[in-house]
């Protein structure tokens, strides 16, 4: 299961079909997801949805207890250098794992690149997210 950490704090992390429909009806069209992570308050809704189910599964699969932080917990958490390093490759895993590398996967990932591209950051393979001179 793909991982995020928050200020050090690590959290399984699932993009599963509740993720989808969620954001489906919270944005209209998953091809926005990307550009949402942009938004520190979109960011902490998508990172808040992917950690709750991840937290849910990681549960049930190991006979735990724990309880996802809320997203006004993951609101104070989520830090700017979070949201500047490693959270796209963590989302990024999350979906990956839900779609694998197929055509709409691949798409997604490509518009996720492309984005980060015309914002002045590109994405190296091991999802450090670097700034370009312009």
């Amino acid at each position: 299961m793909a991982e995020i950490v928050l200020r050090g704090r690590r959290y399984p992390a699932l993009f599963d079909l509740q993720n989808v429909k969620e954001l489906q009806e919270h944005f209209g069209d998953l091809k926005v997801v990307a550009e949402k992570l942009n938004d520190p308050e979109e960011a902490a809704y998508i990172i808040w949805l992917l950690v709750r189910e991840g937290v849910e599964l990681d549960n049930e699969e190991h006979h735990r207890d724990n309880e996802a932080p809320s997203l006004a917990v993951v609101k104070k958490l989520i830090s700017f250098a979070d949201l500047q390093g490693g959270l796209v490759a963590s989302v990024e895993d999350a979906f990956m794992e839900f779609y694998g590398k197929n055509g709409s996967g691949r798409q997604a990932l490509q518009a996720m690149k492309t984005m980060l591209s015309e914002s002045g950051l590109t994405m190296s393979p091991s999802g450090t997210l670097t700034a370009t001179e312009s």
